[in-house]
Parts: C-alpha cells; structure tokens; sequence
C-alpha cells in the first residue's frame, strides 16, 4: 500500500482522516519540508493511531511539505526504510508504489532504496537540477510506470510530483491513490463510491467488467473471509475456479496482465483473503501492480492454491 501526500499550509487534515491513514499504513511516518535551503525530513515509526496524530501535528500540520505513511512490501520495518530517502544532499524523495530494481541485491533495503541508488543518483548527484526539468520528470514517469508515484524536495522548496495525474486532489492536497485510506468515508467519490473513472462515467465499478461485459453483483464479496467460506458468484461459480485460473496465470509468469484482463476476479479472490472488500477494489483498479503482488503474496508465501479451496 502506502500513501504519499503533498499538502499546501492550508491543508486540515482532522484527526479521523489521520487515524484512517495509519489503520492502514503502520510501519512508518515520514515529513520532508523546506527550511533555510534545506530539507528536513522527521521520521517515525509509529506504536498507534495517537502516536501517529501527534507526530503529523507537530512536524507537518500547516506546511507545505511532502509526506509518506508507509506499509511494507520490500525491507525491513526501520527508519532507513522508512520515506523520505536522501537522493543529494539537497534532494529527498519518497515512493508510492511496488519497483523491481534489482531489489535481491539486499533484501533488508527497500525497493526505493535500490531505484534511487542505481537509477535516480548517478543522475542527480552530477546534475541535480534536472529534477526540476520538464523532459527528466516525464522520463522518469514512463520509466516507473503510472501506478507509481516519487515525491521529491529539493532545498529551495521545490515540490515535484511524478505521474501526479495517476492520483487524487483532496482537501488541498494531492494523495497518490485511493486504496491506502478510505475515501468514501470522507465524501471523495471512487472506483468504488461512484463518479468518473478514466473516461467512462459509473455508478458502482463494481458491478459491471468492461472487458467482458459480464455483468454481477457485489454481495458475493460479503462475509468472504480467509476462513475457508465459498464465495458465490451470480453464475454459480465458486471462488475455486478464480483461485485456478490466477494460480495458472501465477505458474505461468503472467499474473500481472491476468488482474488487468479480469478486474473482478482478481477483486473477488482478495476479498476471499481480506475483510475490506472496498479497498481491493480499489486497489485492483488504482494500482495492479500493487494487487498482482498481493496475489503473488497469497500463492508464494501463505500457499494458497486450487487445491485447498473447497468446491462448489
């Protein structure tokens, strides 16, 4: 998951929106702002919601800053791999998204880590100002792909956002996705609470699959735990078929392109796992990458297959 935001001095963020945040994001809290030609950047790993609350409030509450709640995917849970990360010493950057960067070379460093040490600071530490250029900033947002996100901040305050238009403007502030907090609880409508998407107009993402026209509804993802219960869908199918057909793209080295072609079984086989069936959605349709690796998680390391999932 992860969320990163960048917020101008006005923005409010109350006290519910932060506990949501950190409900979902817990291993790690990081501010990067500007001051005196600097970036300082506070870090924290936070033990709970307050915690979390009073850290935000005493380090980026009325700034213009650059901020980042961390859930892991790569590397330890520490402050080296908490965000924001030196790039130059007048540069940090922070990162929202899954990368594969040569990520095995150390398995305790982040997957930030390693894209910043061998792609971003061969660049930067020669010619820093390049962040700031047009051409660069595109560049690296077709490197990186749409469902990631770098926030960087340099010493004079400059706050550049890449592939800013694959995130959600809210309260004066720009967050990178949709699925590391709960939007429809703060009267921001999604994939999942309705409104425009892309360039299709919906009412519920869920009920309808683009690519196939198949329509179903979405009380099959009630009550879907990760106890063994068979979820139904409205042609009868368990949820058998969904874990196999994912299970063969898995074996076969295409998961990734498998959550693309078929949102709503990739949707409904995380629901099958998860309790919040409003956030795989979301995470389906914001950020596959993101949801392909969730997938992978299952099968690779929790041992989820066809054969441990009960039939019809």
């Amino acid at each position: 998951m992860c969320l990163l935001v960048q917020q101008a001095s006005e923005t409010n963020f109350s006290d519910e929106f932060l506990t949501d945040v950190y409900s979902k994001n817990k291993d790690g809290l990081g501010i990067m702002y500007a001051e005196a030609g600097h970036v300082i950047v506070k870090k924290l790993l936070p033990v709970s919601a307050a915690d979390f609350i009073e850290f935000y409030r005493q380090y980026a509450d009325g700034r213009d800053c650059i901020w980042h709640a961390r859930m892991q995917t790569h590397g330890d849970i520490d402050l080296e791999n908490c965000h924001p990360y030196f790039v130059t010493s007048r540069i940090w950057m922070a990162h929202n998204g899954i990368l594969s960067s040569g990520n095995d070379s150390d398995k305790t460093k982040s997957d930030t880590w390693h894209f910043i040490r061998h792609i971003i600071q061969p660049v930067l530490a020669y010619e820093p100002d390049r962040i700031l250029d047009p051409s660069y900033q595109a560049f690296l947002g077709g490197l990186i792909g749409n469902s990631n996100k770098f926030g960087f901040m340099t010493g004079n305050g400059d706050a550049v956002i890449i592939n800013r238009q694959s995130g959600i403007e809210y309260n004066h502030a720009w967050l990178s996705n949709t699925y590391a907090w709960s939007p429809h609880r703060f009267g921001v409508k999604t994939a999942a609470t309705g409104g425009y998407y892309g360039n299709r107009w919906y009412t519920e993402y869920d009920s309808y699959d683009w690519d196939t026209g198949y329509s179903y509804n979405r009380s099959y993802l009630q009550g879907a735990k990760s106890t063994g219960a068979t979820i139904k869908v409205d042609n009868k199918q368990s949820i058998r078929p969904i874990v196999k057909a994912a299970y063969n793209s898995w074996l076969n080295n295409n998961l990734e392109q498998w959550v693309i072609d078929a949102p709503w079984k990739a949707s409904a086989l995380l629901a099958y796992c998860y309790e919040d069936e409003e956030a795989v959605a979301e995470i389906v349709a914001d950020d596959p990458v993101t949801a392909t690796q969730w997938i992978d998680d299952l099968f690779d390391k929790e041992g989820l297959s066809p054969f441990n999932i009960p039939s019809v």
